[in-house]
């Protein structure tokens, strides 16, 4: 064995010649119960011409069955705790000859478990007040507004606007100039929210006053950090026909409202508001007692990681970051200019995940925690039901690729975790 880095070690395995002679003679003998050949009846073939036919696939099948056992052999000599898949290389395979090769592989790392009861945490008291009710009642007053035409006079911001609209730039057609930007260089009864911040830079200012049926030039410049990239520092004219004008309307807060959410009357709407607001904000204290321990926990454990664990758990979190980038419209081009920055921060993510875990896991074999299989299976149903999938294939699905013991070892951490958080104790001033 050899020390390649503080959780990374290399093995040098050899299993003895007579070892690989009797899984070589087993393999030849399976083969001849089951390989036909024309000429020969099933089981009859002659052993050194399938030996001669199929050396390859033979070949295949005794290194099949022997480097998983003596990998695991090897590390159970070596008492390593591994972690990741093992890197095999520099196989040698021969019949009448010993098997080599070599196995890399990343170890749990070894380290002093740091003091984790009665941390100190800042805990809030969770309160909420009359004013945050009455922001939320008006909130659920906003989701049943209603759309009016807009009478006796002309459009105003904080109004409404139905719009079709073309654009140029640089003398052609906007499009031209962005690809990217076909909503912005086009677009047909188009209900735009006359403010300031919306669509583009002095676009609404430029509509103040108009009334329906009316046509407008609408000159725009596009700030040089503009989000779509060839619309930096450019100019654009937007030739505007007004269609509609409209103006919402929001309902009383009272109780037919109240209604249109299945309450009695207002005043059980705002007890319901106030207890989700409640709940919430004590989730939210709650989050934040658990920020504080992960961060106390991670400051004072100090070991190295493994490499391959890290890799991996990097590689997903940037797979995730771009998937949800890209999912609210930001261009390949802008995600990959942040590269680095994306690249950076995955791996810190990943680097405080793994050690977090590594931590948590130490702590629940000390405090001897555990999860039953019935709290396991309790668990995969929920995932089934969430994801939509009939339960018994999802679970063999989880089974064949060793997800369910993953899932219990990370419900073992999460329970872990919520140990050291139940022990902390408040920070007095």
């Amino acid at each position: 064995m050899e020390n390649i880095a503080a959780c990374r070690r290399k093995l040098i395995v050899e299993a003895p010649a007579e070892e690989v002679a009797r899984e070589w003679a087993d393999a030849l003998k399976e083969f001849q119960k089951h390989v036909p050949l024309p000429g020969f009846r099933p089981g009859r073939v002659p052993l050194p011409m399938l030996e001669r036919r199929f050396a390859k696939e033979i070949e295949d099948e005794v290194r099949r069955r022997l480097l998983p056992q003596f990998f695991r052999e090897a590390v159970a000599k070596e008492k390593l705790k591994v972690v990741g898949p093992p890197e095999i290389t520099r196989v040698t395979l021969a019949k009448g000859a010993p098997l080599a090769f070599e196995v890399t592989v990343d170890i749990a790392p070894e380290f002093d478990l740091p003091s984790y009861k009665e941390l100190k945490v800042n805990r809030r008291t969770p309160t909420v007040t009359d004013a945050q009710v009455q922001q939320a009642l008006d909130a659920l007053a906003e989701q049943q507004a209603t759309f009016a035409d807009l009478e006796g006079r002309p459009l105003a911001l904080g109004d409404y606007a139905v719009i079709s609209f073309t654009s140029v730039c640089d003398g052609k057609p906007l499009v031209e100039t962005a690809p990217n930007a076909r909503a912005l260089s086009e677009n047909k009864q188009f209900w735009l929210h006359m403010d300031r911040e919306t669509f583009l830079p002095g676009f609404c200012e430029a509509l103040v006053g108009a009334a329906k049926g009316d046509r407008r030039q609408v000159l725009v410049d596009f700030p040089a950090d503009f989000r779509i990239k060839e619309l930096g520092g450019k100019k654009a004219t937007y030739f505007v026909e007004i269609a509609g004008l409209k103006e919402r309307k929001l309902p009383p807060v009272d109780d037919a409202l109240a209604k249109v959410y299945q309450q009695e009357n207002l005043e059980k709407l705002r007890e319901y508001v106030r207890k989700n607001l409640q709940d919430e904000a004590e989730r939210g204290v709650a989050n934040e007692v658990r920020d504080q321990v992960i961060e106390q926990l991670l400051k004072a454990a100090t070991f190295d990681l493994p490499e391959s664990i890290v890799h991996a758990e990097a590689q997903e979190a940037m797979f995730n970051i771009v998937r949800e980038n890209a999912a609210r419209g930001i261009s390949t081009d802008s995600l990959r200019e942040k590269g680095r920055e994306i690249h950076d921060f995955a791996h810190k993510n990943a680097a405080e995940k793994v050690k977090l875990d590594f931590v948590l896991s130490r702590i629940a074999e000390v405090e001897k925690l555990e999860v039953k299989d019935e709290e396991v299976a309790h668990a995969i149903e929920h995932l089934a039901r969430q994801a939509g999938r009939p339960l018994a294939k999802f679970r063999e699905e989880l089974a064949e690729n060793g997800a369910i013991e993953r899932l219990r070892e990370r419900m073992r951490i999460g329970r872990a975790l919520d140990r050291v958080i139940e022990l902390s104790v408040p920070l007095t001033a």
